[in-house]
């Protein structure tokens, strides 16, 4: 009997013989002969193993909803180019496969009289370059295949990597969450991926992108069809190309070059940006990380940082845990650094983690020390800093000066991985004596790097935090929240509480509750605060009532309360500015540690 026990008469013998033999011939592994509204009328060739389903099944269905829904103007893009010049390029998409699988294929496509023939070919995706979920790639991916055009030396330039700024939107907010503007945005990353060698689209900002240029194309489609869609919403785009030309040779110097080209772009998408090639990208970014390594260096030295704190909260009964300490900058010394994350990094390379995370231990336990002993804290320590063994040293010897001494169960320590931790030995050993101190462990980011599991097997851990962008993105990603729900499955097992970051709105923390996740932090509960202000409202919480053991937490939870409901939802928290200086003499241990740090 044939295939699913329907081709009995000679006529379906012969085309299912000419579909077996169009496949061998396409080197495909399904083929799929539809009409002109892409109806699928026969299937041949591993059809289950793409979707999912038989053959029947597919029968009658359209091949656009196969695909997953953010491929689907990308592939009716490519068919329209088809239909313009008689040829496609073969595209990358995924099918749906399931509620949360997909599979990725190359897709190509021939007209036979009264029909087309579309080709699958499955692909392995550790050979492809795979994008996120809206069909984008990732800043990493999208350099590394860049840096893979670059020509060998003495090798003509093919490609260019061209940046595109979409002026009105980026200017006005409001059309983002309207239908039109996803639309006309859905359009935009289609023609862009369409045009686009290999698919190679990265997005940079809300209203600005980056892709992969084939010289040898006609100049000015991409620009021509994104004015035809976007009508009266554009009046036109602002564009810059570079060629990728063999000018830099060291894989390193490219991608340097390449990342602050996409970082500048995004930043100030104007006539400023004057970078005619990677080599000026390339001295432009030396020269501006010497001068964010110089901030940093000052930062330190000169105690110019200070702390606000956030709060963590049980999500089933709103009680808030612990608070965890982050870092921020007195207003004109950053020079630069956009963010506490950089700010890390940077330290990390200059060889300073060690002393600032020793400065930010002796400011927590000051400020613990002022708190009443109800309230807990979380300090985030460097992977980088616990594989030092002069940084363990200095920091058991710093919890146990009789000036510093906190009660250890106050103090939990965050371990945040800016740098993969490759040394095991040495971290565990220093985690193994803050635990039995009776300090609580944190593993912060948890699933945003590739060491997380590992991390989880060789430390105590008392604390899971899930990366935000990992929770976020299991608002539409089923696979997502299957492994979420996994680690908390895991973590509740090994005696771990699972905290998800990045909760904002009620519909997240009810995802959270409904993953197992015990644990929340975000806007939806408090932004962070000085503690200059955390104080202040313990202080109008006492003149109220007689405070309890966890009165720090209610208060700060009370005061988010009244003014969530006094204030409209669009008003802007009040600015922060930094705290007065700190009594103790935090600059000349600075100075002290600076010397002998590595």
């Amino acid at each position: 009997m044939a295939a699913d026990g329907e081709i009995k008469s000679g006529t379906a013998t012969d085309r299912k013989l000419e579909q077996l033999a169009a496949l061998a011939f396409a080197a495909a592994d399904v083929l799929f002969e539809v009409d002109r509204a892409f109806r699928i009328r026969h299937v041949g060739g591993a059809i289950q193993k793409l979707t999912g389903h038989q053959q029947k099944a597919v029968r009658g269905l359209s091949v656009f909803d196969l695909l997953v829904p953010a491929d689907r103007v990308y592939f009716r893009r490519a068919v329209e180019e088809f239909d313009n010049t008689g040829k496609m390029n073969r595209i990358t998409v995924r099918f749906l496969r399931g509620e949360t699988e997909t599979t990725t294929a190359v897709l190509g496509m021939s007209t036979t009289p009264g029909e087309r023939v579309v080709t699958a070919t499955i692909m392995d995706r550790a050979f492809v370059v795979c994008p996120e979920s809206d069909g984008l790639l990732e800043r990493s991916a999208f350099i590394d295949f860049a840096r893979r055009l670059t020509p060998q030396a003495g090798d003509p330039s093919r490609f260019s990597i061209t940046m595109v700024s979409l002026p009105q939107l980026v200017k006005s907010a409001a059309p983002h969450d309207s239908v039109l503007a996803r639309a006309f945005l859905a359009e935009v990353e289609g023609i862009l991926r369409t045009h686009s060698e290999g698919g190679a689209v990265t997005r940079l900002n809300d209203g600005a992108f980056a892709y992969i240029w084939d010289e040898s194309k006609s100049p000015g489609i991409v620009e021509r069809e994104i004015a035809s869609a976007a009508d009266s919403l554009l009046a036109s785009t602002y564009t810059r190309s570079l060629p990728l030309d063999s000018s830099l040779m060291e894989p390193k110097e490219i991608e340097s070059a390449l990342d602050f080209a996409l970082t500048a772009f995004a930043k100030d998408a104007t006539d400023t940006f004057t970078f005619e090639n990677l080599p000026e990208c390339l001295a432009a970014s030396i020269s501006r990380d010497r001068g964010l390594a110089a901030a940093c260096r000052n930062i330190i030295e000169d105690d110019t940082f200070f702390q606000v704190l956030q709060p963590i909260i049980a999500l089933k009964t709103g009680a808030i845990q612990h608070y965890e300490v982050l870092t921020r900058f007195a207003q004109g010394v950053a020079r630069g650094i956009s963010n506490t994350g950089e700010f890390i990094k940077i330290a990390e390379q200059i060889g300073m983690i060690n002393t600032f995370d020793l400065l930010n231990c002796i400011k927590t336990i000051r400020l613990l020390q002022k708190m009443p002993p109800g309230v807990r804290v979380a300090l985030n320590i460097s992977g980088r800093s616990v594989q030092s063994p002069e940084f363990a040293d200095r920091l058991l010897n710093l919890l146990d000066a009789p000036d510093a001494k906190v009660a250890p169960s106050r103090l939990l320590i965050e371990i945040t991985e800016t740098r993969g931790i490759t040394d095991f030995e040495r971290p565990a050993a220093l985690l193994q004596k803050l635990f039995r101190r009776g300090h609580r462990i944190c593993l912060d980011d948890f699933g945003a790097g590739a060491m997380s599991f590992e991390y989880l097997r060789r430390f105590p851990v008392n604390y899971i935090k899930i990366d935000g962008d990992f929770f976020r993105n299991s608002m539409t990603s089923g696979r997502d929240r299957i492994l979420i729900r996994a680690i908390a499955r895991c973590g509740f097992e090994l005696g771990c509480r699972t905290v998800a970051e990045m909760i904002e709105t009620d519909v997240e923390a009810a995802l959270a509750r409904d993953l197992g996740i015990e644990c929340g932090q975000g806007w939806l509960f408090g932004k962070p605060v000085t503690t200059d202000a955390l104080f202040a409202a313990l202080n109008r919480t006492r003149g109220a009532s007689a405070p309890s053991q966890n009165s720090p937490a209610q208060a700060q939870l009370q005061a988010r309360s009244r003014a969530r409901r006094t204030s409209p939802p669009s008003a802007a928290p009040p600015p922060q500015t930094a705290p007065a200086a700190a009594e103790h003499p935090v600059r000349n241990v600075a100075r002290v540690m600076t010397s002998g740090n590595t």
